[in-house]
């Protein structure tokens, strides 16, 4: 019986991922809605790697995070940079991990793609974009911050230009440039199968 289910979830899922990749057909197009949903994030592809003009940016997450004990309600931290910890664990390590170097810029991605500057939903993804990225923050930091339980989290963006080449005649850019999101209240719905 339980061989019978993993077969029939493994056909599920290489059928899902042949009409996402496939060229556009009948059965596509009438099922776009849950062939989508079922892809996104979490199978997501896009072809970056292979573009003849990849970004020229560097691009970090940062969190700052409030906190609540008994004594002081409603403590705020630094801001925290994220990318810099996962970059600290894949750096030196021979077999580093596709899922910590990927998830978090992933999840940010996906956020910045389907909500507007506003931060408001661009579509039915932009809510799964938005509880997505929250619960990989929260994987990251788990359920307390120096003892005190976590209330809410807020994220960042941070894009800084690749300086050119010491032969290129191009000026280097100088600018900086942040996204920083809402609050996101933390419940303990949030932390659910983490």
């Amino acid at each position: 019986m339980t061989a019978v289910v993993l077969v029939g979830a493994l056909l599920l899922h290489l059928t899902m991922m042949f009409l996402h990749l496939a060229p556009t057909n009948a059965v596509s197009l009438e099922q776009k809605e849950r062939i989508t949903g079922y892809v996104q994030p979490e199978f997501d592809q896009d072809w970056k790697l292979f573009a003849p003009n990849p970004l020229q940016r560097n691009e970090s997450v940062g969190v700052r995070l409030r906190t609540s004990s008994p004594h002081v309600n409603d403590r705020t931290s630094k801001w925290i940079n994220l990318t810099a910890r996962d970059l600290a664990q894949i750096q030196g390590n021979p077999l580093p991990s596709h899922v910590h170097q990927n998830m978090l810029r992933r999840a940010w991605d996906t956020y910045v793609r389907s909500h507007t500057e506003g931060d408001r939903p661009d579509g039915p993804r932009g809510e799964v974009a938005a509880a997505y990225l929250k619960r990989v923050v929260l994987q990251r930091l788990g359920r307390r911050w120096r003892g005190e339980p976590i209330t809410a989290v807020q994220v960042a963006g941070r894009y800084t230009e690749v300086p050119p080449p010491a032969w290129s005649k191009e000026k280097a850019p100088d600018t900086t440039t942040y996204r920083v999101l809402p609050w996101w209240r933390v419940t303990d719905q949030d932390y659910r199968g983490l």
